[in-house]
This record gives C-alpha cells, sequence and structure tokens, in this order.
C-alpha cells in the first residue's frame, strides 16, 4: 500500500520542532559542521572554523537557552533555533540546511521563537544578521520587524506582545483568514 500525500494543514514545520538537551550536543555540532563556509558566515556573522564551531556548541547553556529544532529521522538536525534570554530581551540564530530551505522551515522556527518568547515574559526579540543574509532580511520584514542596517550588517528588533494578547491576536488573524477565505469558497 502506497502512502497518501498529508494535506497541507497536516504538515506544518512547527509541529516537528523539538526542544534540544545536552545529550544533543553532538546533533548540535554535526548540524553547525554541514554548513558551507558561506553558510556559517551568514549564521555566525563571520568566517567560522570548525574550531570556533566546536568551542561555540561546547559553550551552549542547554539549561538557559533554548535550542530547538526539527530532526530528519535519521538523526540529522534539518533547522536549528537558538534562543538566548536576558534581561526582557532574547536574541534568536537560526540556520537551516541546504536540502530543507525555501520550504519554510526558517520561518517556522521564528515563529516557535516568537511564541516561547511570548510564553516566557520576553518583551523584546532580536536577530543581528549579515544585511546580505537575504532569507533572515524576509523573515523579519514579513514579521514587521523594526529593522536597522550600518555597514553590512542589520539589526532586527520585535515587541513581543503579553502571552495572552499573544493569543488573542492569534484567534483574531484566525478568525479573519477563516473569513477571507469563507468569501473566496462562495464567490
Amino acid at each position: 500500500m502506497q502512502a497518501q500525500l498529508l494535506p497541507r494543514q497536516v504538515l506544518d514545520w512547527v509541529a516537528l520542532l523539538e526542544r534540544l538537551h545536552d545529550d544533543d550536543r553532538p546533533g548540535l555540532r554535526a548540524h553547525y559542521l554541514a554548513l558551507a563556509a558561506e553558510d556559517r558566515r551568514l549564521r555566525f556573522g563571520l568566517q567560522v572554523t570548525d574550531e570556533f564551531i566546536e568551542k561555540f556548541v561546547e559553550r551552549v547553556d542547554f539549561g538557559r537557552d533554548v535550542v530547538f529544532g526539527v530532526c530528519s529521522g535519521s538523526g540529522r538536525w534539518l533547522g536549528i533555533g537558538h534562543l538566548v534570554p536576558g534581561n526582557g530581551a532574547a536574541e534568536l540564530g537560526l540556520s537551516v540546511l541546504p536540502e530543507a530551505r525555501g520550504k519554510g522551515l526558517g520561518a517556522a522556527i521564528f515563529r516557535f521563537a516568537v511564541a516561547h518568547a511570548a510564553r516566557n515574559g520576553v518583551r523584546r526579540l532580536f536577530m543581528h544578521f549579515l544585511t546580505r543574509n537575504k532569507a533572515i532580511l524576509s523573515i523579519a520584514r514579513a514579521a514587521r520587524m523594526a529593522i536597522e542596517s550600518e555597514a553590512g550588517e542589520s539589526d532586527a528588533h520585535l515587541v513581543v506582545p503579553p502571552y495572552p494578547e499573544f493569543v488573542r491576536m492569534l484567534i483574531a488573524a484566525s478568525d479573519t483568514g477563516q473569513r477571507s477565505g469563507e468569501k473566496a469558497a462562495s464567490a
């Protein structure tokens, strides 16, 4: 019996996101090491060596930081989000392997990070990135983040609503989308 393609409503990257823990450190390391030189530059903002990645991964504090991603099922992390909280704000870094790019995984990682930030009382989410990083720039623009750019680097900031307001906004947006879909179906 051949498996049928699941409907788009079931196929959602956010549903596959899971939090990494200390014992996932080797998989996190493998994810970053699998990035090509230019992809590493876009993720970290500078040229990085394997040694830099080794040290970076060893310093990740899984008790403080929120590291999450989508695993392929064969142990390969396709996309990783790294949320570092501090003083009512949090910085997000994310990376997606080439075979999973252009499929909405980076945007799903971003949405998950915003929801997690809201749930945990974070009031400001920011991303620091190279201005030429078109994928992150696209995510930031779609989220209507305030973006400041200078000398080839950009900072994007998002004011995160309190969690109850976040939920109300999601319900309102879903209701609006549902009504729009009903109008289109009846036309």
